[in-house]
C-alpha cells in the first residue's frame, strides 16, 4: 500500500523557469528516497491580457464580498 499525497500550485514565470522548478521538486523527492513521482501538468498561456494570478485571486475575493453584502 502507498500513500498519496495530492497538492496543487500554480507557478507563474516563464515556461524554463517553471520547467525548472517542477524538475528540482522531483529531484529532492528523488533524494529523499521517493522512487515514483507523477506531476500533471496543467499549461494556459494568453496574449491578449497581462493579469497574474494574484489578481484573480482579488477578482474572487471582491466577488465573495459582494455576494454575502
Amino acid at each position: 500500500m502507498s500513500d498519496c499525497l495530492e497538492l496543487t500550485s500554480t507557478p507563474e514565470g516563464s515556461w524554463d523557469a517553471v520547467m525548472k522548478t517542477i524538475g528540482q521538486a522531483h529531484s529532492m523527492l528523488h533524494v529523499k528516497g521517493i522512487v515514483r513521482i507523477q506531476s500533471d501538468i496543467r499549461v494556459g498561456s494568453r496574449t491578449d491580457k497581462t493579469e497574474s494570478f494574484e489578481n484573480k485571486v482579488i477578482a474572487v475575493e471582491n466577488i465573495l464580498k459582494s455576494d454575502s453584502a
